[in-house]
Order: structure tokens, then sequence, then C-alpha cells
């Protein structure tokens, strides 16, 4: 007779590994599956070894039993892709987030005014004349919302001052600090004019993508707000673009758009160097993700994976009014330059 050791030992440890994965948490499962995502799509993924960071994230937080102890692991894993850009979210706030070093360019930031550039509560968009035929924009940092109706209200504005004779312009993002560029750049579509505009690179090519202006509408691949054109503009106008150190995200994303193009001059400083296209993921009802899945690149395929540079260094003074602010001042100066 056989003796059926084998078979029991065979069964026990088949039951026993169905067992394990039965007994899984919510939470253990939540954290699975965000290190699945991160571990597929992350710009970063090559650079990790994952079964390591798994043990270690494992560790830290093995009784956890709920998504907000979860943190130490999240920290870790974003700070050893060194994604400072990627942030998970729990119950609408931020979870997880890492920093990473102060970069060189950054160490002058006043944390007071990043913190109110970011609020998108102080500096609020703007759209008038200045010396005759100069339109100046101010475009701030928007939300996740109604693209048409604020592509709208934006791109109203640069057709009443076409109307009031723009005909050369300042596009100021020194106080943009990030949020959801469709809106942004299908206002001023017009004045970036039509064509390739720039894309993003990833880690392959289906993680690529291409932004382009056609007949005045923005398109990042097939996506696009899809505007009526009220006042479509035939020429390649002078454009003077203003950033600052507080330019992030994507008011970094409208720089790199504006770089390359003809007539276009860029004054201020480097921007804040959060210059990585972000997915968005919902894990489960009240967690979600956004990392880092490719870097900006210019409509002559040049990659930003630092910053945007400037052409010409100007101090910038957030609180500084329009007729003495440096920056502004120069751009007019160039603007009218008989070149």
């Amino acid at each position: 007779m056989k003796k059926p050791w084998k078979y029991i030992l065979v069964f026990f440890l088949i039951s026993n590994s169905f067992t394990s994965c039965a007994q899984k948490s919510e939470t253990e499962l939540t954290l699975d599956k965000i290190i699945e995502h991160a571990e597929n799509n992350s710009l970063y993924r090559k650079n990790v070894d994952w079964t390591s960071l798994k043990k270690e994230m494992y560790a830290l937080v093995k009784n956890a039993d709920s998504v907000s102890q979860l943190k130490p692991a999240l920290n870790l894993m974003l700070k050893k892709l060194n994604d400072t850009h990627g942030r998970v979210f729990y119950n609408n706030q931020v979870l997880s987030y890492y920093n990473g070093e102060i970069k060189e360019h950054q160490k002058n930031i006043d944390i007071a005014i990043y913190n109110e550039i970011q609020s998108g509560q102080v500096y609020e968009f703007k759209a008038s004349i200045i010396e005759n035929d100069i339109g100046y924009v101010r475009i701030v940092g928007l939300p996740v919302g109604d693209n048409e109706k604020m592509s709208s209200e934006i791109q109203n504005s640069i057709c009443e001052l076409i109307q009031k004779g723009a005909k050369k312009w300042i596009i100021d993002l020194r106080y943009n600090g990030g949020g959801n560029m469709f809106p942004m750049v299908e206002g001023i579509s017009n004045i970036i004019g039509d064509g390739i505009v720039g894309g993003t690179k990833g880690v392959t090519i289906q993680e690529s993508s291409v932004w382009q202006i056609k007949n005045g509408d923005f398109f990042y691949d097939e996506q696009t707000v899809a505007l009526e054109n009220k006042c479509p503009i035939t020429d390649k106008q002078k454009v003077a673009v203003l950033t600052s150190v507080y330019t992030a995200s994507s008011g970094e994303a409208l720089a790199v758009i504006l770089k390359k193009r003809v007539k276009t001059k860029f004054f201020g400083n480097i921007t804040m160097g959060m210059i990585t296209a972000t997915d968005w993921k919902q894990i489960d009802s009240l967690t979600a993700m956004s990392i880092s899945v490719s870097y900006y690149k210019d409509r002559e395929n040049n990659l930003y994976n630092q910053y945007v540079d400037v052409d010409e260094i100007i101090e910038f003074e957030p609180k500084a009014e329009i007729n003495k602010d440096k920056g502004v001042s120069r751009a007019i100066e160039w603007l009218n330059e008989q070149k």
C-alpha cells in the first residue's frame, strides 16, 4: 500500500496557500495594489530592486490595520523611486509624498510665497493691455473641473485684448504652481499657434505622448477640450515668457510648450523642477495615487528632466506692482526691440 503522506503534504501546502491569500486584510490588499501600480507604471521603476523593496515595505507596516498606517512604507517607496512628484491620497488628503533633496536653485524659496501660490487664493488670473499693443496674461494654477468653462474664461480675455490692439504678449507663469494644464493651454492656444508643441517621453513608446494644437485646439494625444475658436491669430506674434522657481508641474508643462517657439524669449528664473507627467489611479473608494510616468519634451524633442531654463535671469518680487515689476519691464523692453 502506498503511503499517502506525500499527497497529504501537497494538499496541506495548497490549502495553506489559499488560506493565506484569503486571510489578507483590506489594508494589505490596498498596499499590494499600490505597489503593483508603481512597479508596472512608474517612470523610475527600472531603478528599483522590487524584491528587496517589497520586503522592506511589508516589514515596516506588518501590524498596520488601516491605510493611514501604510505611510512609512509608501514614503519609502517614493523615496526609493526618487519620485518627488508622486503622491498617495487617502480620504481626500495627501497621505504620502517625497520632497527629495533640495536642489541648489530651490534654496531661496520663500515657503510663505510658495504656500500662497499653491493655495490658488492669493494670486489670480490677470489679462490687461500694457504699453499700447502688449497684452499681459498671468496664467495661474487651475484645479480639476469644467475645462470648457475655464478655457473659455481665458480665451475670452485674450479675445478682448486682441480687440484692444494686442499684437505682442507677456505670458506670466511665475505664479503657476500647477494643476490642470488643459484650460491653461487651450485658453492661449491662439497665441501659441498650430502645430506639434511638445509632449512627454516615458519608458516605452506606448507611455509617451504628443501635444499638438490644431485649428486653435489643444490636443494631448486624442484628448481635447474642443473649444470654439473665437478670435484666431493668423501670424506668429512675439511672446515673452516669465517663469520663477515657483513655476511647477503643469505650469512647467506650459513653459515647455512655449520653448523653441519662434519669436519667443524666457525671462526670470529656472523653474521648480516637477517636470514629469503624472497619472491617476483609483486604488479603492478612499485611496488613490498619482506617480510620475514620463518627462516633458519640447517641440524639438529636447527632454526636460531637471527644470525649465530661461534666457535671461531676472529677480522675481511676487508682491511688486506691475509697473515696478523687473520681469515685466525687461519683457516690455525686449518686445519693443525692432528685430
